[in-house]
């Protein structure tokens, strides 16, 4: 197992364009990493150089402590697969899983006994066993995927990068397939890294997350920790389903909150704060309570009800900022109820409003003042 190691990446097209700008981070020996970000990124441009199919415009990629940057990409032993399945359509599972073993460009030689128990070994972590005669053609989209993943992981890479491989699958498949991807890497130990736009793959899937977007890292950790206590306004707003609720507020004096016209207590003492001063209040949707209420108490208006089996997901007008809800089994509160908003204990996030910043990770209780 060997440790990826990034340091100060960046990339410029001809035309002068910079898509990365000092990317760093660490993926430890054995441990799954998820690059996640929007599109435009630079998620896939990341993989590409640290496989070597583009060179870097300054930094540097070790692979367990050997620098990669003037080593061919067939030299690396690093296996890459695609969103798209990198399959021959004229040859079997069984083919298309020997042909990486039997390139001219493979380091060593293996007998057909080395070749065949890999090839095995691969269909029974991948479970398409039963499948090898088959054609691609005769397969459905998620047995060509595990096939295209065999095709890499049957080379026994030092490093497997994975851009994508299931964004376009359905939504039962990817779950499926995530779960699948997970319990693979955790039984080979090979070191990992993926690319994805979704959160949810990202949360489900990273032993460590980095957050990318225009070509920056803005925080790299956990993804408990990149959920809890984001770094910057972005990544709060980049992870989690339902998404954060972000609104004005105003700290004060004597650690007071405010924000939706009410006043809450701040956990920590304010007394740095001499004057009032604005900031972003974030509040994830399980920290938020919502109550029918009599219109002259109401502070806001039910626009959206969505029961999702778990839990059911309340979208709140509050004067012109939506606040998101997420409640326990089936919610009585229904589409254009007035209601009562209160944010419970359990933490908020407080950002600069210039920076984006995180400015606090507080835990707040209504004040009764």
């Amino acid at each position: 197992m060997d440790e990826l190691r990034v340091d100060h990446l960046s990339f410029t097209v001809q035309e002068g364009v910079s898509i990365l700008h000092g990317v760093s981070f660490l993926v430890e020996a054995g441990t799954f990493g998820v690059l996640v970000g929007p599109s435009g990124a630079g998620k896939t441009t990341t993989l590409n150089l640290i496989a070597g199919f583009q060179r870097a415009a300054a930094g540097n990629v070790t692979l367990g402590g050997t620098s990669m940057n003037d080593v061919p990409p067939e030299r690396r032993d690093i296996a890459m697969v695609f969103e798209n399945y990198v399959l021959y359509p004229h040859k079997t599972v069984r083919q298309n899983l020997e042909f990486p073993l039997r390139s001219p460009n493979r380091q060593q030689d293996l007998s057909r006994a080395e070749i065949a128990e890999r090839i095995d070994q691969v269909a029974s972590t991948l479970r398409v066993e039963k499948l090898m005669e088959r054609f691609p053609s005769q397969l459905s989209g998620g047995q060509r995927q595990r096939v295209s993943l065999g095709r890499a992981l049957v080379r026994r890479p030092r490093l497997l990068l994975l851009d994508e491989p299931i964004s376009h699958l359905d939504a039962k498949l990817r779950h499926e397939m995530r779960t699948e991807l997970r319990r693979i890497q955790r039984d080979l130990g090979v070191t990992t890294l993926y690319a994805t736009p979704d959160q949810a793959d990202a949360l489900a899937l990273a032993d460590w997350a980095i957050v990318l977007e225009g070509g920056r890292v803005l925080q790299a950790g956990p993804p408990r920790q990149l959920y809890l206590t984001p770094a910057h306004l972005r990544v709060a707003q980049m992870l989690g389903d339902p998404k954060i609720s972000i609104m004005p507020g105003v700290v004060g004096p004597s650690s007071g909150l405010t924000v939706l016209g009410k006043r809450y207590d701040l956990d920590a003492p304010a007394d740095a704060e001499q004057e009032s001063r604005p900031v972003l209040v974030g509040v994830r949707p399980g920290a938020v309570e919502v109550r029918v209420a009599p219109d002259d108490s109401a502070d806001g208006t039910v626009v959206l009800h969505q029961y999702l089996g778990y839990g059911t997901a309340l979208h709140v007008d509050v004067r012109g900022i939506m606040v998101r809800a997420l409640v326990e089994g089936r919610s009585p509160v229904k589409v254009d109820d007035k209601v009562s908003v209160t944010l419970e204990t359990g933490g908020l996030l407080l950002f600069d409003p210039d920076t984006g910043s995180l400015i606090a990770h507080q835990e707040v209780t209504p004040w009764h003042g």
